[in-house]
């Protein structure tokens, strides 16, 4: 009798902007992390920037292979050279992309190579109102491929972006959080200590300083909660790439006197340890998709008080948490001293959101829908490629 060989892996590549910061990035990390030990997976990582990264760092020491491809513009031929190189070396199946630059080369590498392709979009807003028009039209030009597969994070998301696709559909696949991003035991009280705030009620709010963040108006909302609540503290936790607007949120805080009660502590590793040392989560966000850092803040029992923007009042539908209208500080800073005030609501939507997110926003459950879109179409590619062997090897060397 014949013994059919084991199956070989599904071979992925998974394209990213960088591997600094973000919900993007670290969706990719958990995706490593969770599938780094399965027989069937095995994952390559190429990042459109160079290394040296918590994330990119974190990658590495699981073992996974990580791709460095810095380069001058989107449009620098001799990187989107390589990338092309760099898949044909190897036999993948499947190309995933996060983000708009690699959503673009990933996009046209594929095309190129014949490889089925995916990209996830992560945000609300329309992506191609954000950028240069050039930039935007490549975007555009990817999202609209016949063979491309659109992943969206959550439904908002997948509904915002008909605008990029041309009206196509997307399927949604919400994102996750893995066991890893919730703190150790013990870890409130010795973070607590170390920030000494240890009498003090702590809000934490989570994510690079960008507009998109609107921590203007978070600090507008923080001045008129410490007015009443003096005795608090608000943790700003985050990259801030656009020194001036840093700047510009230094100066807001003295301003408004509250320069003693915010700390801005750049971008961290400990975000669990630190989230779990605080008392309320807050953002302010003017548009978000599904983000990580509130599923994050969940995941630790961290109440939340968000404003109504992508995902978050789906993700936080029954808990009890406030979602209030974006843009309106005042709005958002009743709702944070309402919650401050009641130590019986933040103990109910602390147990609420944990369950929550462990009941829907699970890390295996998102991996498998993946992985079934990943092999509906990757074992369909390798078959053709072993049917012809030497189809890779010459499947096109210039863009079609």
């Amino acid at each position: 009798m014949r013994n059919d060989p084991e199956p070989l892996p599904l071979k992925l590549a998974y394209v990213v902007d960088t591997l600094v910061t973000g919900g993007a990035e670290r969706l990719v990390v958990t995706f490593a992390r969770a599938t780094r030990n399965r027989p069937d997976i095995d994952l390559t990582v190429f990042v459109l920037s160079g290394g040296g990264t918590p994330f990119s760092n974190e990658l590495e020491q699981m073992g996974i292979e990580v791709v460095y491809l810095p380069g001058k513009s989107l449009i620098d031929v001799r990187r989107f050279l390589r990338l092309v190189s760099e898949l044909r070396k190897q036999p993948f199946d499947y190309v995933h992309a996060h983000l708009i630059s690699s959503t673009v080369l990933g996009g046209w590498a594929a095309a190129i190579l014949r490889l089925p392709f995916a990209t996830t979009i992560h945000n609300v807003k329309a992506s191609t109102a954000r950028v240069r028009k050039l930039r935007g039209a490549l975007y555009r030009s990817v999202l609209k491929m016949p063979g491309t597969v659109r992943i969206a994070v959550g439904q908002a998301v997948a509904e915002a972006a008909r605008t990029d696709t041309g009206g196509r559909d997307c399927i949604v696949v919400p994102n996750a959080v893995s066991p890893e991003v919730v703190a150790p035991p013990g870890a409130r009280a010795a973070t607590r200590a170390q920030l000494e705030v240890e009498d003090r009620k702590v809000l934490i709010a989570v994510g690079a300083i960008i507009g998109q963040k609107a921590y203007e108006n978070l600090l507008v909302t923080y001045s008129q909660v410490s007015l009443q609540m003096p005795d608090t503290i608000l943790l700003v936790v985050g990259n801030a790439p656009d020194l001036e607007r840093y700047e510009n949120l230094q100066k807001q805080a003295q301003d408004l006197g509250i320069t003693e009660r915010v700390r801005f502590l750049g971008l961290r590793q400990d975000v669990p340890e630190l989230l779990s040392a605080a008392d309320l989560f807050v953002s302010a966000s003017h548009w978000e998709g599904l983000p990580v850092s509130v599923l994050e803040a969940m995941a630790n029992g961290i109440p939340c008080v968000v404003t109504d923007v992508g995902d978050n009042a789906l993700i936080l539908d029954g808990t009890g948490a406030p979602v209030v209208p974006p843009g309106q500080p005042g709005t958002l800073a009743e709702a944070v001293l309402d919650l401050l005030q009641d130590d019986s609501a933040q103990e109910h939507i602390g147990q609420a959101v944990r369950t929550q997110v462990i009941e829907h926003y699970g890390v295996d459950a998102w991996v498998n829908k993946l992985v079934d879109i990943y092999k509906n179409a990757g074992h369909l590619n390798r078959r053709r490629r072993r049917s012809v062997p030497h189809l890779a090897a010459n499947s096109g060397d210039s863009a079609p």
